[in-house]
């Protein structure tokens, strides 16, 4: 498999400083997030929840909750922590508040940028590492600086996919040291997220297979079996580490969550998309240009409606054309010999591949998030044959061409690196926080203007039951937001060092130390939203404690007049049976796939305009929450 290229130690300084260009823009942007208060709502919420439980007796021992697998109120969970515990030092460095999440979220990425240039520099030098560093400044690029600073499952392991696949590249060029590497950025991979599964897995094997090759070839030579039984020893024992916390879950726990999610993807509710929809999604994604212009469909947007709202569409002929440029430089690299770039080129087919085969296994609506890591691909393909292209032009040429095309080559990427960094770092002057409701953070500036009121009247109740010393049971009702900004309050008086529970419907997301049993709560808090503000309003025993209505006059006449639109389209549509989703959960009607587009038009309309929300606090003696 040939030896390991020695590249001498004076150009390392110079890869210390090209990652210090791909922070910059992280560090820009942490700083314009550090002057907006936030108030982390739904997924985000959730995380932090567990993110603050790390280092406590209820450390997490599986990954954040999954809404589609399992019955109500007993959902499968991603498969592990490893992203929690990855997260928690800065967190808790950083005194453990919002921002300090979202800087947590940034340092995970950033480490794996060090190792990303870190095994550039072991492949192929400061030549390499020029090129890596040029890539990977587009990819962060265009996936932008909310996403490189949210600690979203989908996105914290972005750039360990990369990491991952540079390790299994490098295992196959015989660099042993990088198993443990492989095992690391894999589980991280697939514990945060479950669309990585079968691509790690898939690929760790590959890179399993081929060390087991290397030392079978060299088994006469006894120290490079030892050096690869060490090294086997050494990634075996990663592994074991990071993925004790899911096996202790499963076997503590009945069912586990790892026979939860066997039994749920073994036979899924509905039909896969296939292996033929599953190689055009693939191939829309293979498109270097949206890449280098920042064309990625990070969110879920208008005016399409069904599968088409949530992830990249257009022709699949760039993705074609790309191919073909990576099949050619297959070619070339083998008739120039190229042992490291074949060995890419490898990796490579394996990933495209396995991202074929586990994008066809997507059920349902196609979402962007589900296959957010392929950009991962792209970008790397187009790192493997920009290499080949250059390592075929070097091979050609003679005398002192090389030396003045190789210069020429290390300036151009220079000043890719320096021209991308510029503008990424003019983008992330710019960052805002995440937020469903967008455009802006706007749930989270809403729950933050109940969340001040909400505290100071718990802090003024004088009577028993009441303060600090209050066992505080949550619950909401939400008809916009799928209960997002619930979470949100959950988490902001939990923060503020109130006891706080949930129901028990609310297990598998709150984590069963914070379910709380009625009869051992002293108050009831309620979030109020839409009709249920009256609902409440109405109660005798509650009291509201704050009010927002984020409606101008104008906006509320818009609100009611789309509203009654709604329901005659629904109606006119022979779709009566969904006016009720109307006011119970516009979400839901929204997602509906038999609701016409115009009138799904309306209720996005609605959604932005919003609805009045209420925080209430009742005695919890014999009241039911309702």
């Amino acid at each position: 498999m040939g030896g390991l290229a020695v590249h001498p130690d004076r150009s390392a300084p110079r890869a210390l400083g090209l990652l210090m260009l791909l922070v910059l823009p992280l560090v820009v942007a942490l700083g314009v997030l550090h002057q907006t208060a936030w108030y982390p709502i739904g997924d985000q919420a959730q995380t932090e929840l567990r993110l603050r439980d790390v280092g406590s007796r209820h450390t997490p021992l599986i990954g954040v909750f999954s809404a589609r697998i399992g019955p109500v109120g007993h959902e499968g969970s991603h498969l592990g922590p490893l992203s929690f515990y990855a997260m928690w030092p800065v967190y808790r460095l950083f005194g453990g508040s919002a921002w300090a999440m979202q800087a947590a979220a940034a340092s995970v990425q950033v480490v794996a940028m060090a190792t990303i240039l870190w095994i550039a520099h072991r492949r192929g030098g400061l030549a390499l590492v020029l090129g890596t560093t040029a890539a990977l400044a587009i990819l962060i690029r265009a996936y932008g600086p909310t996403v490189m600073t949210e600690a979203w499952v989908p996105y914290l392991p972005l750039l360990w996919w990369l990491v991952f696949l540079l390790a299994v590249w490098s295992v196959c060029c015989g660099d042993l040291p990088l198993l443990p590497v492989v095992v690391f950025a894999g589980s991280l991979c697939a514990q945060a997220h479950i669309p990585y599964v079968g691509l790690t897995s898939g690929l760790g094997a590959f890179a399993v297979v081929i060390a087991f090759v290397w030392a079978y070839r060299r088994r006469r030579r006894p120290r490079s079996v030892l050096h690869f039984a060490c090294w086997l020893l050494v990634a075996v024992a990663v592994g074991a580490a990071v993925w004790v916390p899911p096996t202790i879950d499963q076997l503590v726990n009945s069912p586990g969550n790892l026979s939860m999610l066997w039994d749920y993807f073994r036979d899924p509710p509905t039909a896969t998309i296939g292996l033929r929809r599953g190689i055009e999604v693939l191939l829309i994604h293979l498109n270097p240009w949206r890449l280098v212009a920042k064309q990625l469909v990070l969110t879920i947007r208008l005016p399409g409606h069904g599968a088409e709202r949530g992830i990249t569409t257009g022709s699949p002929w760039p993705g074609v054309a790309l191919l073909v440029a990576w099949a050619t430089a297959v070619v070339a690299a083998w008739r120039i010999r190229h042992r490291p770039l074949l060995r890419l080129h490898a990796v490579l087919a394996v990933a495209l591949v396995l991202a074929a085969v586990s994008i066809s296994r997507i059920f349902g609506v196609v979402w962007f998030w589900e296959i957010v890591w392929a950009w991962v691909i792209t970008a790397l393909m187009s790192l493997a044959v920009g290499w080949t292209a250059a390592s075929f032009v070097r091979h050609r040429l003679r005398g002192p061409l090389v030396a003045h095309a190789s210069t020429a080559g290390k300036l151009a990427l220079v000043g890719a690196v320096a021209l991308w960094t510029a503008l990424f770092t003019f983008d992330a002057t710019r960052a805002s926080v995440p937020d469903p409701g967008g455009p802006g953070p706007r749930l989270s500036r809403l729950l933050g203007a109940v969340v001040t009121p909400t505290v100071a009247a718990l802090d003024e109740d004088p009577t028993p039951g009441g303060g600090r010393d209050g066992r505080y049971l949550i619950s909401w009702s939400d008809p916009i937001n799928l209960g997002t900004q619930g979470w949100g309050l959950l988490n902001e008086l939990e923060r503020r060092g109130f006891h706080v529970g949930t129901l028990a419907v609310y297990r598998s997301v709150a984590t069963p130390h914070r379910v709380m049993d009625p009869a051992q709560a002293t108050r009831l808090l309620h979030l109020a939203i839409g009709l249920d503000v009256d609902t409440w309003s109405d109660r005798p025993d509650a009291r509201r404690v704050a009010y927002l209505d984020p409606r101008t006059p104008s906006e509320r006449v818009e609100y009611r007049r789309l509203r009654l639109q709604v329901i005659n389209d629904l109606r006119a549509a022979g779709l009566a049976d969904l006016v009720p989703q109307v006011d119970r959960s516009l979400t839901h009607l929204a997602t509906d796939p038999r609701l016409p587009e115009s009138t799904y038009a309306k209720t996005v309309r609605m959604g932005r305009l919003g609805l009045p929300m209420a925080v209430f606090v009742a005695r919890a003696d014999g009241i039911a929450v309702r």
